[in-house]
């Protein structure tokens, strides 16, 4: 473990560039055309998603997200990650996020919580995802789904 996070190590390194991607992949595939399927591919099989009301769901169930009222357009875009590993196949994460939608720019923002983890095909995936919104915009799509 020290020589992975010794200054200049290629191990850490690229774990954090596939770690990154991993994240940009979220972002790009997290819009109102969503699948369980796509939404699957950056989640670990046993992985779980905690959604902005505490309720903790099953990847495949992600787009419960939504509660019936999907948005005609939301877009995603990451302006900060932290990254720190707490070994060569864990990290703890934080990435903020500011999301766009039909109804607002920007509509709510705010920050995801993730535990990742490397698996033996040595793909980082998604283990453990807490959504976490610090704001939003009265009259944007999050706050008529998550009154209150």
């Amino acid at each position: 473990m020290a020589d992975f996070n010794s200054p200049g190590s290629i191990a850490r390194s690229v774990a954090k560039s596939e770690i990154e991607s991993l994240f940009h992949r979220y972002a790009v595939l997290a819009k109102e055309t969503a699948t369980p399927d796509k939404m699957a591919q950056v989640f670990h099989p046993d992985g779980v998603f905690r959604l902005p009301n505490g309720v903790a769901v099953k990847p495949a169930d992600l787009l419960t997200v939504v509660q019936g009222n999907n948005p005609k357009f939301i877009r995603h875009h990451i302006t900060s990650i932290d990254i720190e590993f707490v070994s060569p196949d864990e990290a703890h994460t934080e990435a903020f996020y500011l999301a766009v939608t039909n109804l607002s720019s920007p509509d709510h923002w705010g920050c995801w919580k993730d535990v990742v983890t490397k698996g033996q095909d040595g793909k980082w995936l998604i283990f453990d995802r807490t959504v976490v919104v610090d704001g939003g915009d009265p009259k944007g799509w999050f706050k008529a789904t998550y009154p209150g």
